[in-house]
């Protein structure tokens, strides 16, 4: 099955995009709640899947330590780059980047004591192979913690830029790109499915957050962060305007910033097997 959602996240200028209007605003406050409830410690073996760039790794590599060791992968090598590129305090584990799909993570079977994926499990293309690789790649006793949108709450910034430009007519970039339910997974989907490949002691809970932007043209400037960006960017400036000052209006952006709530669903399991001291 081809990951067209995924991959449109390969084009070089979505890393920039992302790193200024999204990476702290967004991502890296939803990091931190994620890694919170891993209680990674030093010296552990962690994995982040659809890693990005990095905001979870690099939280991970600052709880893991020198003695620690993290691995970042993602199937966007641009995105990897852009996550190398950012400088790493002393003290911290090493990280290491590597580019592979997250139904087929190159990495041996246990490697890790906690595998983490943020917001990344509902854009993959089989949920279940991508569950499944997370599980065979933890050791036995380790955990893995995931989050994704909620689907019993609105989208909220994404739901508004898909509104937006569909109304606007803009292209798909990938297939149901402007279909808000496909960017959420409902919690009792999410543990059925933890269950199914495999996992034990399955914990769920749903998580507010609410996201800030500075001025409004931040707030629509997430777009450029987006596999959407390329496309508004090739548009007329007339319309680029147009299309920045309806997405402010659903998101209720002024001038003075946005405030926009986001709703994630984490849930948590482990590998049967001997923990390790």
């Amino acid at each position: 099955m081809a990951d067209t959602r995924s991959d449109s996240f390969t084009q070089v200028s979505v890393p920039d995009g992302y790193a200024e209007y999204l990476l702290s605003q967004l991502f890296e406050p939803w990091a931190a709640v994620l890694t919170a409830r891993a209680k990674i410690r030093p010296g552990q073996r962690v994995l982040d899947v659809a890693s990005g760039l990095g905001p979870v790794a690099r939280l991970a590599a600052e709880a893991a330590g020198p003695g620690g060791r993290v691995t970042a992968s993602d199937i966007s090598g641009a995105m990897l780059a852009a996550a190398a590129a950012r400088p790493a305090p002393s003290g911290w584990a090493p990280v290491e980047y590597l580019e592979c799909p997250a139904a087929a993570i190159a990495a041996d079977d246990d490697s890790f004591d906690v595998v983490l994926c943020q917001h990344g499990l509902q854009f993959f293309p089989d949920r279940a192979a991508a569950a499944a690789e997370m599980r065979r790649v933890v050791r036995p006793g380790g955990t893995v913690v995931l989050s994704t949108w909620a689907a019993e709450h609105p989208l909220g910034l994404f739901g508004a830029m898909n509104e937006t430009l569909r109304e606007f007519g803009v292209a798909e970039p990938f297939p149901s790109a402007f279909d808000s339910g496909s960017y959420r997974v409902g919690l009792a989907e999410l543990r059925d499915l933890m269950l199914t490949v495999g996992f034990h002691d399955v914990s769920a809970e749903t998580v507010e957050l609410d996201a800030t932007w500075q001025t409004g043209e931040a707030a629509t400037a997430t777009l450029l962060g987006t596999p959407f960006g390329p496309l508004v960017s090739a548009l007329p400036a007339g319309t680029q305007q147009q299309i920045r000052a309806r997405l402010a209006s659903k998101l209720g952006a002024s001038p003075d910033g946005a405030r926009i709530r986001t709703v994630s669903n984490i849930l948590q399991g482990s590998k049967r097997g001997v923990t390790r001291a």
